[in-house]
């Protein structure tokens, strides 16, 4: 979880994951993911993310998944109070030149008069990508699972993996992992109840060399391939609107992405609070009134 934010964060771009149904899926679409991908804008800003997220959302009868978000917010960003969390409740590495980034633009954000709280999510005991990645795998196997028995070696070795994976799933095991989800989902409803955003870094770790399928370390730690995807893929799960945008650089010049998050429904939030973001860091933080 995380392909519309982790790659845009790595190359200094925007990458908008709407609300799940906020952009309905027509024909010819599959969601392999049951009830958790999303088609989502990547753009060279904020400002065209939302043109390209106002052109695809709205409600379609052919998804009963599709949901209509609520309107524009119109109250002043500055009555919103805004979470901090900087490993988003997770007990995960960042590397020091990725918080450096993400807590300069926070910084920034407090001294334009931003109402902003330091707060973690509490997230459900154990909870990881991979005590979720059953709802991946058996949507993989239930869409391509006979071109698979057919002929494997069309299959990318990675989505191979999953497919084979998905094929020996249980219903009790996939149904474990949707109820996890649920139980991912209330846990930051829990979050919103006095929060209007919740921000904190889409990724621990900047870019890394393009012969690896991951970060060898992060935060000083040996790492798994798949460490540098530990900030995202919760909001997947959750249902929510969550948003990557640039907000600094780090080590060799590489980009740092901040991500922002709003309750379901309420993308339109996301973008605004984004968009203010995005020029609060052009302009060296004067002010977040607009």
């Amino acid at each position: 979880g995380g392909s519309s934010r982790r790659p845009p964060a790595h190359v200094g771009a925007v990458g908008f994951k709407p609300s799940f149904g906020a952009i309905p899926y027509g024909p010819g679409f599959a969601e392999p993911f049951t009830g958790i991908a999303v088609m989502a804008p990547i753009a060279a800003d904020v400002a065209d993310a939302a043109l390209m997220f106002e052109a695809l959302c709205g409600t379609d009868p052919r998804d009963p998944e599709s949901i209509a978000v609520a309107p524009a917010d119109t109250r002043p960003p500055e009555s919103l109070t805004v979470a901090y969390s900087p490993r988003l409740g997770l007990d995960a590495p960042i590397d020091e030149d990725v918080q450096q980034a993400v807590e300069h633009a926070v910084e920034l954000l407090e001294r334009a008069g931003a109402r902003l709280v330091r707060r973690d999510p509490s997230w459900p005991a154990g909870v990881t990508e991979t005590a979720l990645m059953p709802l991946q795998h058996a949507g993989l196997a239930a869409l391509y699972g006979d071109a698979f028995r057919r002929d494997p070696v069309q299959f990318d070795p990675d989505i191979a993996v999953q497919i084979e994976r998905g094929l020996t799933l249980t219903g009790p095991e996939v149904a474990a992992a949707q109820l996890l989800g649920v139980e991912v989902a209330r846990a930051l409803a829990a979050v919103f109840t006095d929060i209007d955003l919740l921000i904190g870094p889409t990724t621990p770790c900047v870019a890394w060399p393009l012969d690896r399928l991951g970060p060898e370390t992060i935060g000083g730690q040996a790492v798994p391939p798949r460490a540098h995807a530990v900030f995202t893929p919760l909001f997947n799960h959750a249902k929510v609107p969550a948003l990557s945008l640039p907000c600094g650089i780090g080590r060799a010049g590489l980009p740092v992405g901040l991500q922002v998050v709003a309750p379901r429904g309420l993308d339109r939030r996301v973008l605004r609070f984004a968009a203010v973001i995005e020029t609060l860091l052009a302009t060296g933080g004067r002010g977040v009134a607009g």
